[in-house]
């Protein structure tokens, strides 16, 4: 006459976890939406802090016109969709950053130049998806680009504006070469939306001289950390760009000599250190593209790490455009080693770093004909890259047959090593500068009668 009772068919679970909290609900006010990477954490303190600095420095950018107007309007854009962007569910972020970049694009270039440029990315990045093998991918990809190239040197006629293939250039001539060699040790087909977030980065449609992202790097370093110690990384990234472009404007138009104005000794080191230091601008810009992308959770490493002070080639190899160097040994050192392994160190060291400098020769001339439509070979091109490739060569083999200085007990380096480093620095500033005036001489003879011109008075 009592009802039955019935025992539930699963295992009873001791009391203390009967009340555990749900790992896929996420509890009111935590910042988290379910499922969401607790590096996702949203704190409204945080993000305030973060607007206000980005905000301070879009005002310094107005009051000294740091670089030109299509930066100021993307920074202004970056300000706008940075907290929608923060407060959407992880799973949408990625796509919203796409969107905010096509619309940036739209914004600096317009409508019709914007719209090529996506026409004329898609066929390329559909190929990467061709179902067929990697091969016939990147051969069909390079007969793309072959075509493209024809347009872009006036031998194929094409109803694309011009100003359309150094914006394109900019998003795939070397990024492309990245995502294919990724694509070549794939197991399965990238997510379509980090490639469109990988091609489509939101700096770069005003920085047409980027740096080289790699693409695994992007990936892996999305929301690897907390999304606030990534901005203000990132913040952090773009307050050094700022100097770096101020102190360019300040040795461009008050401190730098002209090549015609060098009559002396003095003069000519002048013109040598400006003409060298020019180079910030470079290094600025690639610390804010790099800075303005942590803001939105793509932490990214340093860019340059304090090229001027460099005490030896290979080290100054090591610092100066640090996404270069990762490029040119993925692609192009590693491979070349590989294949050599079985030669003697020395002949493998040696194959692999003159291949990378030829590479290295032919892919900035390769950057000229995309975004000026004229190739940069040239005379003093040839005898930078050659010096510089000999100098880092002979320097990787002293390196490798060099024992490594045992650290000293107290950390600090003795005055007889403080003194022998200042004098590597200063010997391998002095060398790169004359590098850099005769690679930025219109030719050999005209870089030649200015040194005439000094040592003669």
């Amino acid at each position: 006459m009592w009802p039955e009772i019935r025992r539930p068919g699963g295992a009873l679970l001791a009391p203390h976890r009967r009340y555990l909290p749900d790992p896929d609900r996420a509890a009111p006010n935590s910042g988290l939406y379910p499922g969401e990477p607790e590096a996702c954490r949203r704190d409204p303190m945080q993000l305030f802090r973060v607007l206000l600095q980005l905000g301070l420095m879009l005002g310094v950018f107005h009051a000294y016109r740091v670089e030109g107007r299509a930066f100021r309007m993307l920074a202004m854009i970056a300000l706008a969709a940075l907290p929608v962007h923060y407060y959407l569910p992880y799973r949408w972020k990625k796509l919203a950053f796409v969107a905010v970049s096509v619309g940036g694009l739209y914004a600096v270039f317009g409508g019709v130049i914007a719209t090529a440029v996506l026409a004329l990315a898609v066929p390329l990045i559909g190929a990467c998806y061709l179902p067929i093998a990697w091969a016939a991918r990147a051969t069909i990809v390079a007969l793309i680009g072959g075509a493209m190239a024809l347009a872009r040197a006036g031998e194929l006629v094409v109803p694309v504006p011009a100003e359309a293939w150094p914006v394109l250039a900019a998003a795939l001539m070397f990024r492309m070469i990245l995502f294919l060699y990724e694509l070549k040790h794939a197991e399965r087909p990238e997510p379509l939306v980090d490639v469109l977030a990988y091609f489509f980065l939101l700096p770069n449609f005003c920085f047409l001289l980027f740096p080289v992202v790699d693409y695994r790097a992007l990936r892996r370093g999305y929301f690897s950390r907390p999304i606030h110690a990534i901005q203000q990384s990132g913040l952090e990234m773009m307050a050094r760009g700022t100097v770096h472009l101020l102190a360019y404007r300040l040795v461009y138009n008050k401190i730098l000599i002209k090549p015609e104005d060098v009559h002396d000794v003095a003069s000519l080191v002048g013109y040598v250190a400006c003409n060298y230091l020019i180079y910030m601008q470079v290094s600025g810009q690639f610390h804010m593209a790099c800075g303005m992308l942590q803001l939105f959770g793509f932490a990214l490493p340093e860019t340059h790490h304090n090229y001027l002070l460099a005490t030896g080639f290979t080290d100054y190899w090591r610092r100066i455009n640090i996404y270069w160097k990762d490029f040119m040994v993925r692609v192009v050192f590693n491979p070349v080693a590989f294949r050599l392994k079985r030669r003697p160190q020395w002949q493998s060291l040696s194959a692999a770093t003159a291949v990378v400098f030829v590479a290295t020769w032919a892919l900035h001339a390769y950057q000229s004909f995309w975004l000026r439509g004229t190739w940069g070979f040239s005379v003093p091109d040839a005898i930078f890259w050659g010096i510089l490739g000999t100098l880092v060569l002979v320097n990787v083999q002293l390196d490798a047959r060099r024992p490594r200085a045992r650290p000293t007990r107290d950390g600090l380096a003795s005055p007889g090593r403080l003194a022998l480093r200042a004098i590597k620095t200063a010997g391998t500033f002095t060398t790169i500068a004359l590098l850099w005036s005769l690679w930025s001489s219109p030719s050999l003879e005209s870089w030649l009668a200015m040194l005439r011109n000094a040592f003669a008075a």
